[in-house]
C-alpha cells in the first residue's frame, strides 16, 4: 500500500490542489475528491489539468503531516481545509461523532415516555413528568407484600423451552453417505443405512 501525496494543477489558471491519497497503485488515475478541484476538472475538462506525485510515504501518519506542512489555503488553491484532516480514519471519527450528536439530539427533543396508571384512567408522561407524579404521590410504588405468584404462572416461569418435543430437531437424526448429509426422521434410519449411508454427518474442515 502506498501512502501519496499529489499536486493537480490546472493549465489554464495554474490553480492547484494538494491532496492525500492511500493506494495499491500510483497509477491509479486518481483526480481527488475536494468539492472545488471536481467542479473545476468538470468546468474545464481533466485534459487541462496535469497530476504529479510529490510524496510517498509508506504508513498514514507521515503522509498526513506532510499534507499538513504543504496545503496553503489562498486564492491559487483550491483546496477547501488545512491538510492532515482526510482519509478514511477521520472521516469515520468524524461521522460516528456526527451520528452521536443526532442521536442526543433526539433524545433532547423526543424524551422517553410512559404509560401510568392514574386511578380513572391512563396517561403517556415524559420521565420528568413521571418523576414529578412519584415526589407529588400522584402514583405510588407498587406494594407486592403479601402477593404472589399463581402456580400456572410459576409453571410457566419453570418449564424449560426447546426441550424435549419442544425441540425442532426433536426425533430426528443426521446421516451422510460421504458426498452429502441429510437429516432424517430417526424411523427412517434403517432405510437410508440400507441405501448406503451412515449414521453422522459431513462436518466442514
Amino acid at each position: 500500500m502506498f501512502y501519496t501525496i499529489y499536486k493537480i494543477t490546472n493549465k489554464i489558471n495554474e490553480k492547484f490542489y494538494i491532496g492525500m491519497h492511500q493506494t495499491g497503485n500510483v497509477d491509479d488515475g486518481y483526480m481527488g475528491s475536494g468539492k472545488r478541484i471536481k467542479a473545476a476538472i468538470k468546468k474545464y475538462g481533466v485534459g487541462s489539468f496535469t497530476k504529479e506525485i510529490l510524496h510517498i510515504f509508506d504508513n498514514e501518519k507521515d503522509m498526513k503531516n506532510k499534507e499538513k506542512e504543504l496545503v496553503v489555503i489562498n486564492e491559487m488553491s483550491y483546496n477547501l481545509c488545512e491538510g492532515g484532516k482526510g482519509g478514511f480514519g477521520y472521516i469515520n471519527s468524524h461521522l460516528k461523532e456526527k451520528v452521536s450528536s443526532q442521536k442526543r439530539e433526539r433524545q433532547k427533543a423526543k424524551p422517553n415516555s410512559y404509560y401510568v396508571d392514574l386511578g380513572n384512567k391512563a396517561a403517556k408522561v415524559s420521565s420528568e413528568r413521571l418523576k414529578l407524579f412519584h415526589s407529588t404521590g400522584k402514583i405510588k410504588p407498587v406494594d407486592w407484600t403479601g402477593k404472589k405468584h399463581t402456580e400456572e404462572t410459576k409453571q410457566k416461569m419453570r418449564k424449560p423451552k426447546n426441550v424435549g418435543s419442544n425441540n425442532p430437531s426433536y426425533g430426528t437424526c443426521w446421516v451422510s453417505n460421504g458426498q452429502e448429509s441429510k437429516k432424517i426422521k430417526k424411523e427412517e434410519l434403517d432405510k437410508f443405512i440400507e441405501l448406503g449411508y451412515y449414521k453422522g454427518r459431513i462436518m466442514d474442515s
